[in-house]
């Protein structure tokens, strides 16, 4: 049975939530903050077998594997960076934490475009030591729950990580302080405003993971964000999936997927969302 404490928005402590999949007990709509919460919620281990049979039985490669592709996207999130949050210029005094890190292959690129100081915080023991060891990059084996850190930072990421959290508006608000005046913090999240959970809301279900408590939306994550009291936030749409609405066999799949990549560009309708707030 679900524990009552279960049921209260982890984000804004509302006990007014709207259960979504009719019977489903584990998934509620918060009546307040409007974010989607997973009342069934259990945390998973990421030992080293994830970045090594997990990763690869889901993606076809292992984590070190698929480095190429994983930097290419940290080269476009670190152009997003710099552009939405306008700045130019030298980036040699800027200090960067990124939560989550993974085997560090954000941070390497990160250092490989200028910015001066780049750090992390990885709660594998395999992935921080790989950071430390080949990458020669300052990554803490701990929780981001446990880090106590004596310094602030410019910029702060966290890729596919806050949606793991147990307390993830706790979480928000210590990043909210580590930041400087100006800082800004990117990270990417599942989106429920999107055509898994609007065109096929029984697959949302079934396959969302057990380990994440909660899904944002544009609207609620900016008002989640700007709650914490960050003044300015940029969303954009971390994918577009035409085919997970219309069929590709279809003649008309190649118009509907231009007019769909148009609309969805500029309302943010997809399963995950890239969010850029600054202090």
């Amino acid at each position: 049975m679900t524990e009552p404490a279960r049921e209260i928005c982890p984000v804004c402590g509302s006990s007014n939530g709207r259960r979504i999949g009719g019977l489903c007990a584990h998934f509620l709509k918060c009546g307040k903050c409007k974010i989607v919460y997973n009342a069934g919620y259990a945390p998973l281990r990421y030992d080293d077998s994830y970045f090594l049979e997990q990763y690869k039985s889901q993606y076809g490669k292992t984590y070190e594997e698929d480095e190429d592709a994983i930097r290419a996207l940290s080269s476009r999130r670190i152009d997003t960076i710099f552009k939405v949050w306008g700045r130019d210029g030298d980036r040699s005094a800027l200090r960067l934490l990124d939560i989550g890190s993974a085997l560090g292959f954000f941070l390497k690129t990160a250092r490989e475009m200028n910015i001066g100081s780049v750090e992390g915080v990885e709660i594998s023991s395999y992935a921080a030591r790989y950071c430390r060891k080949k990458l020669r990059i300052n990554v803490a084996n701990a929780s981001f729950d446990d880090l106590q850190l004596d310094t602030t930072f410019d910029i702060i990421t966290a890729w596919y990580f806050i949606e793991h959290c147990s307390d993830p508006a706790a979480v928000a608000q210590k990043i909210y302080a580590l930041l400087n005046i100006n800082g800004i913090f990117a990270l990417s999240v599942p989106s429920f405003f999107g055509p898994l959970y609007y065109f096929n809301r029984k697959q949302w279900i079934e396959s969302h993971p057990v380990d994440h408590r909660i899904d944002l939306s544009p609207r609620s994550a900016a008002g989640f964000l700007k709650r914490i009291g960050f003044r300015k936030v940029i969303l954009r749409a971390g994918g577009l999936h035409p085919e997970r609405v219309f069929d590709t066999n279809s003649m008309f799949f190649k118009p509907f997927a231009a007019a769909y990549t148009k609309i969805s560009t500029r309302i943010n309708f997809s399963d995950t969302l890239e969010i850029y707030a600054i202090k």
